[in-house]
C-alpha cells in the first residue's frame, strides 16, 4: 500500500499500518501458511498446469507498464483529460516520451479511486491504470476484508469487500471510456496496469472487461490477494495474459491471509534479489512461481516492512 511520504501524519500512518500488520501477521492475515484444504472439503492445486517463461520482451513490458501505474499517481485528475501523460520526479519518462495521450479521468470521490485510461499510440495500446493506496480512505477500502459476491462472473465468486467496492465505484466509467477509446482507435490492445489497491483493482476490471468481450493483459505490482478459489480459477482461465509482480518481502501481497480464503492469480513474478529500494533486475534475477497457493516466491517471507512495496523497477508512488 503506497502511502505519500513526507509529513508527520503520513510517518505517523505509515508506523501505525506496519503496528497493524505485525498484529495481523500474528493472527495469520499476513503470513502466509500452506493451507489448502478449503472449508467445503475440496483442495486448491499447488501447481496449475499453465506455465509461464519470462522472456526479454516481457520484462521490457513489466519495466514500461509499471511507468504507467507510477503514472497513476500524479495523472488521475480530470484536469489532465487531453493533455501529454508526464510526472514530477522522472517517474515516467518512457512514457511521456511516448506522448501517451490522457484520454478520460476514472474516479469517484467516496471510496478515492482514481486511474486514467491513456492512447499510447507508440506501442497502438489503450491502457487503463488505477492509482495504489495513498490516502486514509483507500487503505480503509484495503482493510475490509469480508467477501462480497461477484456471481455475475461466474457461480461462486468472491472477492475482496473493499477492492470489489473500489471497483465498483469506476466500473461505469471504465467501461463508457473502454467502449469509446476502442471505437476510436479499434486496432489498439488493451493494457491494465495498476500497483498496489491499483493492482487489486487492475485485476478485478480485466475479468469483467474480457466477460464484456474485450481482451486484455494485466500487469499488476504489489497487488494484494483479491479473491476466493472460484475468482483465481476464474481469471486464470480466461483469455490474455496477467503478469502478477510481487517485489522481495514486501507484505502486502500476502494480505488477506490465505487462511481468510484469499488466493493470489497465477503465474508470480518474484523480483527475488537484491534489497527493499533495489530497482535493476535481469531475467536471472526474478523468479516465476504458478500456483495459488505456492510458497517459493514472496508467499515464503515474513517482513512487515512496507519499503519494498514501493519499489518495483523504480519508485513507483513517488510522483504522488
Amino acid at each position: 500500500m503506497s502511502l505519500g511520504r513526507g509529513s508527520s501524519i503520513e510517518r505517523q500512518s505509515r508506523s501505525w499500518i506496519q503496528n497493524l500488520l505485525a498484529f495481523a501477521a500474528l493472527l495469520g492475515g499476513v503470513v502466509s501458511t500452506p493451507i489448502t484444504l478449503l472449508n467445503n472439503g475440496s483442495f486448491l492445486l499447488e501447481e496449475r498446469a499453465t506455465t509461464t517463461t519470462l522472456t526479454a520482451g516481457i520484462l521490457t513490458n513489466m519495466k514500461y507498464y509499471v511507468q504507467h501505474a507510477a503514472a497513476a499517481y500524479c495523472n488521475s485528475d480530470t484536469s489532465k483529460i487531453g493533455s501529454k501523460i508526464t510526472c514530477g520526479y522522472n517517474a515516467c519518462p518512457a512514457v511521456a516520451a511516448n506522448s501517451v495521450t490522457n484520454y478520460a479521468y476514472l474516479g469517484f470521490d467516496q471510496s478515492q479511486v482514481e486511474g486514467y485510461v491513456g492512447i499510447d499510440s507508440a506501442n497502438k495500446t489503450i491502457v487503463i491504470s488505477y492509482k495504489g493506496t495513498k490516502s486514509f480512505a483507500n487503505f480503509i477500502a484495503d482493510l475490509l476484508v469480508p467477501k462480497e459476491s461477484c456471481s455475475d462472473l461466474i457461480s461462486g465468486c468472491k472477492a475482496h469487500q473493499g477492492f470489489l467496492y473500489a471497483w465498483g465505484d469506476v466500473k461505469s466509467n471504465t467501461m463508457a471510456a473502454v467502449k469509446s477509446a476502442k471505437a476510436a482507435y479499434p486496432s489498439y490492445s488493451i493494457i491494465l496496469t495498476g500497483h498496489s489497491l491499483g493492482g487489486a483493482v487492475a485485476t478485478i476490471a480485466a475479468a469483467y472487461l474480457r466477460k464484456a468481450g474485450y481482451a486484455c493483459d494485466v500487469y499488476s505490482y504489489g497487488s494484494p490477494r483479491v479473491g476466493n478459489e472460484a475468482f483465481v480459477n476464474f481469471v486464470d482461465t480466461q483469455a490474455g495474459a496477467h503478469y502478477r509482480v510481487t517485489h522481495t518481502d514486501d507484505p502486502i501481497p500476502r494480505f488477506p491471509g490465505r487462511i481468510l480464503g484469499f488466493y493470489h492469480t497465477s503465474p508470480e513474478f518474484w523480483l527475488s534479489t537484491g534489497s527493499a529500494t533495489s530497482t535493476s533486475y535481469a531475467l536471472s534475477d526474478i523468479r516465476v512461481c504458478t500456483g495459488t497457493t505456492n510458497n517459493d516466491c514472496n508467499a515464503g517471507t515474513s517482513s512487515i516492512g512496507l519499503t519494498s512495496h514501493s519499489y518495483y523497477f523504480q519508485d513507483v508512488s513517488v510522483c504522488s
